[in-house]
């Protein structure tokens, strides 16, 4: 997965018409609520195979955050 198709992706998850960048700040996005973290953690365990919390999820603050996460 690309950077850009990474992005992208987190763009649907999260549900946002707002451009993101590795330097989005996840808690300045209406739409970072607690179903757009879900839908984060379900993307991880089936679609990257790599098994998050929702504490791991809390701990993310930013975009660049959740790329480390998933090794982009």
């Amino acid at each position: 997965m690309t950077k850009n198709e990474f992005l992208l992706n987190m763009q649907e998850i999260i549900q946002t018409e707002n451009e993101l960048s590795y330097e989005t700040d996840l808690e300045s996005l209406e739409e970072w609520d607690s179903l757009a973290k879900m839908a984060l953690i379900a993307f991880f365990n089936s679609e990257l195979k790599i098994p998050i919390s929702f504490d791991d999820v809390k701990q993310m603050k930013t975009i660049k955050d959740i790329a480390k996460k998933a090794c982009i």
